[in-house]
């Protein structure tokens, strides 16, 4: 009897802890996904000098990328120019590509071409993910020539994406992937002041980029 006691003794002893170790791994994982970031914002600047608008230059392109080992999944942003299925000028347009393959774009309503001898454009890019999408938008657009511009009007997503953080987000693959395609020369500064990193558990991490990069 006192032996059968014992065995059961035992054997509860190890469910306890399998119980444990399971619990306590759940607690883990719970705390590992709320630090798992859910939205960048990043902060730019561009500084025209002379453009032309008889031949929409410049023409300046930003990327965003939500996971630094996927090159083929990404956001951009075209500046002064929109080129899909044709081209047009002034103003901007976003679109959203995955697999290599535009899946989601939008264009802005004003398509003013830059055309003052100096203009300094601020914006945000923000791109974030929410249960299993993929989004991106501009927002807090400001220049002399365009006034406002951006807004949640201009989102773009992409849908059923594997990527369920932003976690593998670098800022320097924005930083090393703006293209000026076409009047380089026109360009003073092309730079990403600012970067703002949000989590699930609420929390925030800033990092300011310097004046040279």
């Amino acid at each position: 009897m006192a032996f059968d006691l014992f065995q059961r003794g035992v054997f509860f002893n190890c469910l306890l802890s399998i119980f444990l170790i399971s619990f306590l791994g759940e607690i883990s994982l719970v705390r590992a996904q709320e630090n798992d970031i859910w939205k960048v914002e990043e902060d730019w600047e561009l500084r025209t000098y002379q453009p032309d608008p008889s031949i929409y230059s410049p023409q300046v392109t930003f990327f965003v990328t939500p996971d630094s080992t996927k090159s083929d999944t990404y956001f951009q942003l075209q500046m002064n120019y929109a080129a899909d299925d044709v081209f047009s000028a002034g103003g901007f347009h976003v679109a959203a590509v995955n697999n290599e393959n535009m899946v989601d774009e939008e264009r802005s309503d004003q398509q003013i071409t830059l055309s003052l001898p100096s203009d300094t454009l601020t914006w945000t890019n923000v791109m974030a993910v929410v249960d299993g999408k993929l989004m991106f938008a501009v927002k807090d657009g400001l220049c002399q020539e365009w006034g406002q511009f951006g807004g949640p009007e201009y989102l773009v997503q992409i849908e059923g994406s594997a990527t369920n953080n932003l976690d593998q987000y670098n800022y320097e693959d924005s930083i090393g992937n703006v293209d000026i395609g076409f009047g380089k020369n026109r360009v003073q500064m092309a730079k990403l002041k600012c970067v703002r990193l949000f989590r699930l558990n609420g929390s925030m991490t800033t990092i300011d980029l310097p004046e040279s990069q």
